[in-house]
């Protein structure tokens, strides 16, 4: 039973920990503006499920990394200006579609699942 126990205090704090990172990603949504950014680094191919891709694009004369999925490296070229969400101070940006409420309705569902173990442990008890 006890077992019941540390796997809901691991799911809980679990969620917690990956919570606070997803508030970036909610912040940026909300209050960012769509910036025209330009495509500095594209990877030569993006085949491949398992491996991460990444771009690189300038704006301001900073440079933001931002992961892309596996049909990006065809559709887009190096030196071709795409719309992103970017909010001044954060080095943060996302697709102007993207938002992070899907993660934060997951992990909270995970942290909820990892309360209902523990209390469900307690009750047995």
């Amino acid at each position: 039973m006890k077992f019941y126990f540390w796997c809901g205090l691991v799911l809980f704090t679990a969620s917690l920990l990956l919570m606070l990172p997803n508030f970036e990603d909610l912040k940026v949504a909300r209050n960012g503006a769509l910036v025209n950014m330009r495509i500095e680094k594209l990877p030569t191919s993006c085949l491949g499920t398992r491996i991460k891709h990444f771009m690189t694009v300038s704006y301001n004369s900073k440079l933001y990394t931002k992961r892309i999925g596996g049909k990006y490296c065809e559709e887009h070229h190096v030196g071709e200006v795409v719309q992103m969400k970017f909010l001044a101070g954060s080095t943060l940006v996302l697709f102007p579609n993207e938002s992070g409420m899907s993660n934060l309705i997951a992990l909270i569902i995970l942290g909820l699942s990892g309360l209902a173990l523990m209390i469900y442990w307690q009750i047995k008890r």
